[in-house]
């Protein structure tokens, strides 16, 4: 860019962006001009709307930065990046790097340099704005790890360390023919299944919350399906349910075991929920997936990921659970409560693998 194309100053950029560009082109001129030769070329390139009053005496950049800014555009300019910071979004689809980068340019244009405002303006544009309205780098309940790391950070730099993890991380979205894992959340075991049968109430798989530390097996991982709409026909892939597109929160689900082939299942036995797996198809396989701490339907487009902890809930308005009771010297029991949001309801996925990416576990 030649000294004659170089835009004019008209408070549609930051004064210091404005000035460290018109110096990288004016010492393409060659020569040796002095400081107050350059500014009064400076001044050629400033809006009248702004510069006209030839009786102000500028001789330095500094002196050139300290009138921009004292300009009403500046005022305005600045205004209008918090605006754009405020409405700043960040999807599944988003592209982290270039969502920082815009971030950082907001921030710097906005002249938000106080590291508890920048937390602030950082928190309130995050997924699902989980973060409590007043900010005192104390953090809501049930709020995840890395939020905590964002709010606690020392350093601007260490901030964006950790949102871009915490970006990456909510990228890691549920889809339909995701194969993951659910862990409870007050017990860190495993919903699981096996190939042994109940032996009392029913004759169907057993389904249970198993401890594991080494890496899961097929009775441990579940496939995310479409819910059953025909009890003759099993769950298809069609429509805004297809392979490979996002599972929202709010939307109907089945979950089949990759050990046994079955998908979980409950229903009321003898005045009690009871939570299992089976073959057949019927609206009883069919589970709501939804966000533990924020109300998010399935109208709202919000993907199931795996920095959420979620809830699923049965079609008897019930949530699939689980506690400190032991079926036997490894199983943990399993079931449905009316309490849809008792922390014994509290899960959360792991993608092993879907169509993009597949975890290595050796």
């Amino acid at each position: 860019m030649s000294f004659l194309t170089f835009p004019e100053y008209n408070g549609s950029c930051h004064p210091d962006d404005w000035v460290r560009n018109f110096k990288f082109v004016i010492s393409f001129r060659g020569g040796a001009p002095s400081e107050h030769e350059i500014v009064k070329i400076a001044l050629l390139k400033i809006s009248r709307s702004i510069y006209s009053d030839q009786n102000i005496q500028i001789s330095k950049f500094s002196q050139l930065i300290e009138f921009l800014k004292a300009d009403p555009s500046f005022k305005i300019f600045k205004t209008n990046s918090e605006q754009k910071l405020l409405t700043l979004q960040f999807t599944y689809l988003t592209n982290v790097r270039d969502f920082i980068i815009e971030l950082r340019q907001l921030l710097s244009d906005a002249e938000i340099f106080d590291l508890n405002r920048q937390k602030q303006s950082i928190l309130k544009i995050l997924p699902l704005k989980l973060f409590t309205d007043n900010f005192s780098l104390k953090i809501a309940e049930s709020q995840n790890t890395f939020s905590l790391k964002i709010a606690e950070s020392q350093s601007i730099n260490e901030v964006f360390i950790n949102l871009q993890n915490f970006l990456f991380q909510y990228k890691r979205v549920v889809k339909y023919g995701s194969v993951i894992t659910l862990r409870h959340i007050d017990t860190g075991k495993l919903l699981s299944s096996s190939l042994k049968n109940y032996t009392g109430r029913s004759t169907h798989y057993r389904a249970y919350a198993y401890a594991i530390d080494r890496r899961a097996t097929d009775y441990e991982s579940w496939t995310v399906m479409p819910e059953v709409l025909n009890d003759k026909i099993p769950p298809v892939y069609d429509g805004n349910k297809e392979k490979g597109l996002p599972v929202n929160y709010g939307d109907k689900i089945t979950l089949m075991n990759n050990g046994t082939g079955q998908k979980l299942h409950s229903h009321i036995i003898d005045f009690q929920p009871e939570v299992l797996c089976q073959s057949l198809n019927n609206h009883n396989d069919n589970w709501t997936v939804q966000h533990y701490v924020c109300d998010v339907s399935s109208d709202d487009k919000e993907p199931w990921n795996e920095c959420h902890d979620i809830f699923l809930l049965h079609h008897i308005n019930m949530g699939l659970s689980s506690r400190n009771y032991m079926l036997n010297d490894e199983y943990q029991e399993v079931t449905c409560v009316e309490d849809r949001k008792a922390s014994s309801t509290k899960w959360r996925a792991e993608i092993l693998f879907d169509d993009s990416f597949r975890i290595n576990n050796n």
